[in-house]
């Protein structure tokens, strides 16, 4: 059975400077046998000279992993399990580039009227360290 949902995703990338982002979209939620998976659409990033496309992405919630794929005018499928490093590609218009995230922190939290995940993990380009990052992303359920 699906159900309506809200996804906020707020996240901060701590470099040199500290970056925030934060997304709010309308989605639908399924549970299946083993896991939770949330679909959503967003804006994918603007370039300089690139209309703003959207992002089909999903948010698929495991007892011990959380992975988050994206589809579009940007593609990757991040897998974050505690203490464990994991590597992907995130394809783009201009070019693939190799991330890989070791998750220090994964803890779910349910919620009254939805879950809450939170995230801390390390980032790296292409073996170079970029940010460590705070996620915080909410569904709430609609009626």
């Amino acid at each position: 059975m699906k159900k309506n949902v809200k996804v906020s995703i707020s996240g901060i990338q701590n470099n040199d400077n500290e970056e925030t982002v934060e997304v709010v979209s309308v989605g639908e939620m399924m549970q299946r046998d083993d896991h939770i998976c949330v679909s959503y659409e967003e804006a994918a990033d603007n370039a300089a000279g690139v209309d703003c496309q959207l992002v089909k992405s999903m948010l698929k919630v495991k007892p011990d992993q959380i992975e988050i794929i994206k589809k579009g005018a940007a593609q990757t499928h991040m897998v974050f399990i505690e203490d464990r490093d994991t590597i992907s590609y995130y394809s783009t218009p201009f070019g693939e580039l190799e991330v890989a995230i070791h998750t220090d922190r994964l803890e779910r939290k349910e919620r009254d009227n939805g879950f809450q995940i939170l995230l801390e993990y390390a980032l790296e380009i292409n073996a170079s360290h970029m940010s460590n990052c705070n996620v915080d992303i909410r569904v709430d359920y609609m009626s």
